[in-house]
């Protein structure tokens, strides 16, 4: 499933699906979707029926099931925080697809531990600008009830709402194993790090969604610059997530 940002004239995207399929006749496997194009790799993470199974099994839109290599990067990071002290959080929610695979993929509600999710589900809030100014809206009419339907199978996650970081003052974990950011603002993920970096675990694993997007390019700059003053460096990755383990 190919789904590109910006591709949005059908000129552009026959031209781009025929030149997929060159490729598959010249490199064998590819895959391609969330403008990324891989050539002549193995995919091993399609041999991992358990992450497959999740993911399909909650992608339900085109957009979302172009999003398989980012949550793949998402899955590897859970797991490995299950090997760290503390609980998993989300800053930036939307409906709860990413946080859904997760639940999914590692049978959360098993787990002794929580899954707090925090959103204001209600878009991004006054003074706290996105950069990207063609992104969606991230609201619609009653999302936080769908979000928490959605999570109703799960006693141990916690539907939070509320601004981002005036929210983490009604319940916020004490230690962090995970931490995923997708706030698309640069103000309000600085934000989340301010109040949360110091409870993630050494070894945990923080994951910023759009830090490689160059339409993002304000958050990377302000977050390596956060992160240096902390002797810490963000990776980048072709799905255009920054990844970190922290020290």
């Amino acid at each position: 499933m190919f789904y590109g940002r910006g591709l949005r004239d059908p000129a552009e995207r026959t031209f781009l699906q025929d030149a997929l399929v060159r490729f598959q006749k010249i490199f064998g496997r590819i895959f391609a979707g969330d403008n990324v194009i891989l050539l002549g790799r193995t995919m091993g993470w399609r041999r991992n029926e358990r992450f497959v199974a999740a993911f399909r099994d909650n992608a339900h839109s085109p957009q979302e099931q172009a999003l398989e290599l980012r949550l793949n990067t998402l899955a590897w990071a859970a797991e490995q925080a299950l090997h760290v002290e503390g609980d998993f959080v989300e800053c930036g929610v939307f409906r709860g697809f990413s946080s859904a695979v997760l639940c999914a993929y590692l049978e959360f509600a098993r787990l002794p531990r929580r899954f707090w999710l925090y959103d204001t589900f209600a878009g991004i809030p006054e003074g706290f600008d996105v950069e990207q100014h063609n992104s969606p809206t991230l609201a619609e009419p009653g999302l936080y009830e769908k979000v928490v339907e959605r999570f109703r199978p799960y006693p141990n996650v916690e539907v939070m709402r509320g601004v981002i970081p005036d929210v983490f003052a009604e319940a916020a974990p004490e230690r962090i194993a995970f931490l995923h950011i997708d706030l698309n603002s640069s103000k309000s993920e600085i934000a989340a790090l301010d109040s949360l970096f110091d409870r993630v675990s050494s070894g945990g694993v923080v994951v910023f969604d759009d830090y490689g997007w160059a339409a993002y390019a304000a958050q990377q700059l302000a977050e390596d610059a956060w992160m240096a003053t902390r002797n810490h460096r963000i990776l980048e990755l072709p799905t255009g997530q920054g990844l970190l383990v922290k020290h």
